[in-house]
Order: C-alpha cells, then structure tokens, then sequence
C-alpha cells in the first residue's frame, strides 16, 4: 500500500511540474513576443493566471534568471542583431527593443556587450565586409502570403534533437488533426540564432538554447478552430519577404546562415534582416533556410 502511494505521490509531483513548467514556457515565449512593449510582471502574471510572486518564483527556477532580467537579455541582444545586420539608426533600434529612453538603452547596451551601440556596430564593420557569399549556396528573395505554424518550444539547440523533419516527430501529439493538415510542412522556427551569429562573428561559434519545433501550415489548412494540445501554440505569420538559401543537411545549418547573411550585405538590395526568427523548412528534395527580412519602404 505504501509503495502504490509513494508511486502515486510520485507522478502526482511529476505531473505538477510539467504543468508548472508549461506555464513558464508560455511566460518565456510571451516575454519574447512583447519584447517592444512596456509590459510588466503583473501583465505577465494575468496572462498565464499566477499571481506575480508564482511567476517570479517558478520562472527563476525554471530559467535561472528572473523574468524582467531575462526580458532585458532578450531585448540587447535583439538590438544587437539589428545593430549589426540592418541599416536602422540607433533610436529605431531602441524603440524596436523596447527602450524609449535613449540613453538608458546605450547604459544597459554597453553593461551587456562593454560597447556602446555605435561602437559596437562599428566594431562589426570590417569583420562583416570581409564575409564574401558561399557559391555553395543558392539564395533569392519571395515573398509568402499569410500562414500559420504550429510550434512546440524546446529548450535544446536542433543539432542535438534527434527526429527533425520526420513528421511523426512534429506532430507526434497532433496525430488527431492529420486529416486536417494535410499540407503541413515540417519545420522548425529559431529565435536565437541570429544573435547567436552576431556573438559569435569573430569566432564562427555558434550557440542556440530554443527551438520550435512543429508544422508550416499551406494556405487550404487553418489551425484557428483547433484545440491544440498544450505544449504547442499557433502562431500567425503575415505575409512578408523572405530570403530563401536551399541547402542539403541540417549539419550544413550555420553555413547556410552564413551565406544568407554575406548575401543580404553583399548585394546591397533594399532588404534586411527584420530581426524575426528564421526558419528551416524540410521541402520535397531539400531543406530552406527562410530569414524574415523588411523592405526600405517599411522601415
């Protein structure tokens, strides 16, 4: 009896923290979705139904950061991807990242990175005009009407998740809705590799903790009526330019970023990064890198 009650305690407790984890997975993504917004811990809290010293709790314990400082890692190292990758001046970049205040974005940009954004950028210049595009790789520039994706977040890099592209492994708790999304492509979104790229321009070392993992839904299938389980999210994309470099092998991933990213700055057009996160879609003879990008217009 003792031994069946300990088991059942067991996974009781086990079952409490992955829903507790779950909650602090919504409250990281949503803490990257407003990253422009003057949101606080309250909003948070109200969005995923804790109260706010749950959240500040559970979060620490989940990331090891708290919740606002981890809002502030995400924002400058966002500022420094478009520093180093777009055309924007500093006081956009602020905005975009959530600082209205000028110099309090350069005082905490310079905490983060020991440079001030204008030297930082500046410091990156000579590293990037010396990144000559791949001929290895093919890239052009499309543009994509509106999706949704369906994604579920993992805390690991994808070189280290065994089962990408394989669509029993996307949507392997989705298999009710298969008659639904028929058309879905397996892809996997990835918000840090970018800035991963930008720490690493002068080593070639690159890093990523978060991978969305799931499926790119084709214009005849919508996910808006559909009960998702919890782990996954939707997520709607509008329609916008993308740069798309075809490669063969996932192991070839940061190469192919590489290029993409020679070949925005090498050609000069009226793209750039947009600072969203890029993804790789698994198509019928190859992969594609797909990096949202911004016209000048949009700026």
């Amino acid at each position: 009896v003792h031994y069946r009650r300990d088991k059942h305690d067991l996974y009781d407790s086990r079952m409490r923290g992955q829903i507790m984890f779950n909650a602090m997975t919504r409250a990281e993504i949503w803490l990257q979705d407003t990253l422009d917004k003057p949101l606080g811990i309250e909003d948070l809290a109200n969005h995923i139904g804790y109260s706010s010293s749950q959240v500040r709790r559970q979060f620490r314990q989940s990331f090891h950061i708290s919740p606002s400082a981890y809002r502030e890692k995400r924002r400058l190292e966002k500022a420094a991807v478009l520093l180093a990758l777009t055309p924007l001046n500093i006081a956009q970049i602020a905005i975009r990242c959530g600082y209205h205040n000028h110099s309090s974005f350069s005082r905490a940009f310079q905490r983060r990175y020991q440079l001030r954004p204008r030297n930082f950028r500046q410091s990156l210049k000579s590293t990037l005009s010396r990144s000559m595009p791949n001929p290895g790789f093919k890239t052009d520039i499309q543009k994509a009407s509106d999706r949704q994706m369906i994604l579920m977040r993992l805390y690991q890099a994808p070189e280290h998740i065994k089962g990408l592209g394989d669509a029993s492994y996307h949507n392997k708790q989705l298999a009710c809705l298969q008659a639904r999304l028929r058309l879905s492509t397996t892809t996997i979104s990835l918000p840090d590799i970018l800035s991963a790229k930008v720490d690493a321009l002068n080593n070639d070392y690159f890093h990523s903790y978060r991978t969305d993992v799931g499926l790119y839904l084709e214009p005849a299938d919508n996910a808006q009526d559909i009960a998702l389980p919890v782990p996954y999210r939707r997520v709607d994309i509008p329609a916008h330019y993308y740069s798309c470099t075809r490669f063969g092998d996932l192991a070839d991933l940061y190469d192919a970023l590489k290029h993409t990213i020679a070949h925005l700055l090498y050609s000069q057009n009226s793209f750039h990064v947009s600072g969203y996160p890029p993804q790789v879609l698994w198509r019928a003879h190859c992969l594609e890198l797909r990096l949202p990008l911004i016209s000048q217009q949009e700026r």
